[in-house]
């Protein structure tokens, strides 16, 4: 698109229905002030049009929309579970400073990606109160009558420190798309908790407790047929990667 700016063209359509190129569109029609016609169509033949999202939303919102596709899930990252796109699409209604000028920012350090990843993440569970996301797990556990499934508490610390890598990075390569090169920072993946196995690249996974040792040897779980039952993955204990007591 880019490029096609730059060299005259008055009426650009991009043929695609992903959702990474619909932000993409939005972000650096902004950015640049491109005054061509920007249009997506879909497989379907609905055409979007970019310029008047760029308008709608304003420069600020078009810069923020950025952070909140990153952090909420894109093609490259991992995603929240239960917390879809229209969940996080209504945080552009508050500002959010820190989802363009920290993240995909050269330089952000590891400190300043996990406080930005907080401003994001405790409004989008409701937990504007709590200051770290254990604060807000612990507060929305408390909140159920009965116990949640671990999937649908909000996510530890140490797992939104990944998660907001991930999404940082996939941020630098997008904020540089108008160079030739990526960021220098952004070359080697496995700073940013991807790990590389031959050719093989997964995403890292916290090793970290699930819960302090006390707490882990006092519970126990519901079956009622004994070790037989402790055995399959009608356990949730077992199913979680934890060992069952008498």
């Amino acid at each position: 698109m880019l490029k096609a700016v730059t060299e005259g063209a008055q009426t650009i359509r991009i043929l695609s229905d992903d959702i990474d190129v619909f932000v993409l569109l939005v972000y650096w029609t902004s950015r640049m002030r491109v005054v061509a016609k920007i249009q997506k169509e879909k497989w379907n033949g609905d055409v979007l049009d970019i310029n008047e999202t760029v308008q709608r939303l304003g420069p600020r919102k078009c810069s923020q929309l950025l952070g909140i596709h990153a952090l909420s899930g894109c093609d490259t990252g991992s995603y929240p579970f239960g917390k879809g796109k229209k969940s996080a699409l209504k945080l552009l209604e508050i500002d959010i400073p820190d989802l363009d000028q920290v993240l995909g920012q050269p330089g952000a350090t590891h400190a300043q990606l996990q406080e930005a990843a907080y401003t994001f993440f405790l409004p989008l569970n409701g937990q504007k109160g709590c200051t770290t996301m254990n604060d807000a797990r612990a507060h929305s556990y408390r909140c159920h009558k009965k116990p949640p499934p671990l999937k649908k508490l909000p996510p530890t610390d140490t797992n939104l420190q990944l998660h907001v890598l991930r999404a940082h990075i996939q941020m630098l390569l997008w904020k540089a798309a108008d160079i030739r090169d990526p960021p220098e920072e952004a070359r080697n993946i496995a700073n940013f908790d991807w790990n590389i196995e031959g050719s093989a690249i997964t995403t890292a996974v916290s090793t970290a407790p699930v819960a302090p040792q006390a707490l882990l040897d006092a519970v126990s779980c519901s079956c009622t047929a004994g070790c037989n039952a402790c055995s399959g993955t009608r356990c949730s204990y077992n199913s979680s990667g934890l060992s069952c007591t008498d």
